[in-house]
């Protein structure tokens, strides 16, 4: 598949996934938690489809427009109602727009870093996507045994140990797509590093410090752990 029509595979992924989740909430079939743990869980699938480009300019220019259209979105949703949909599906009570932001920002970050060490990045994104979408979801439904670092959101035991399970099961896929071959101590690790990165950063930044924590960690141990893309 040349890189122009993966790019257009994943326009009318991000537009379908988008109109997906803002008619189930408008339905008022999914609360606007589950609608952002819902886009976070999906956007991983992002990562799969990492290997099949041929360039790094593509892949790395859509997830550098993805992150100023949603930084743009706040300005233009008093003037266009179906931005304002969007936002409105995603955020209130304690959901601020500006996490969505800082989370597509690593997705670019992180799409630049995978052609240079596929592995780290590959771990930190499924981390992310994965340890912070189910460990909240796991967390607001299960959570009984709650704490929270001055500076930051409260968060439960249980979601806390859910992501740590889910960023290791994202590393282990990671290891598995780009050949990695990581051993256990290692997903372990990683899950650590992502449970107590997410437990422990503050307000809104969880986005970006899961990811580089989980990022560095593997970078540490591993080095880059495959070819470049």
């Amino acid at each position: 598949m040349s890189d122009e029509s993966q790019a257009l595979l994943w326009a009318v992924i991000l537009v379908g996934g988008l109109s997906f989740v803002v008619a189930l909430r408008k339905a008022d079939r999914l609360a606007t938690t589950h609608a952002r743990d819902l886009l976070h869980i999906g956007a991983g699938s992002w990562v799969f489809g990492l290997p099949f480009w041929h360039s790094a300019a593509v892949p790395i220019a859509i997830t550098v427009i993805a992150t100023i259209l949603l930084a743009l979105v706040p300005l233009l949703a008093p003037r266009l109602s179906f931005v304002a949909a969007i936002e409105r599906s995603v955020t209130g009570a304690d959901e601020r727009w500006s996490g969505l932001v800082f989370y597509s920002l690593s997705f670019a970050v992180m799409t630049f870093l995978a052609f240079r060490a596929p592995f780290p990045a590959a771990a930190a994104l499924l981390a992310l996507a994965l340890g912070d979408g189910i460990g909240g979801l796991v967390g607001r439904r299960f959570g009984r045994h709650f704490f929270a670092a001055p500076w930051g959101k409260r968060k439960s035991l249980e979601g806390s140990a859910s992501v740590a399970i889910a960023a290791a099961v994202g590393g282990w896929l990671g290891s598995l797509l780009f050949a990695a071959g990581a051993t256990a101590p290692v997903l372990i690790g990683i899950g650590v590093v992502a449970s107590v990165a997410e437990a422990l950063a503050p307000r809104t930044s969880d986005n970006v410090v899961v990811p580089a924590a989980v990022y560095l960690y593997a970078s540490a141990v591993m080095g880059p752990a495959a070819p470049a893309l």
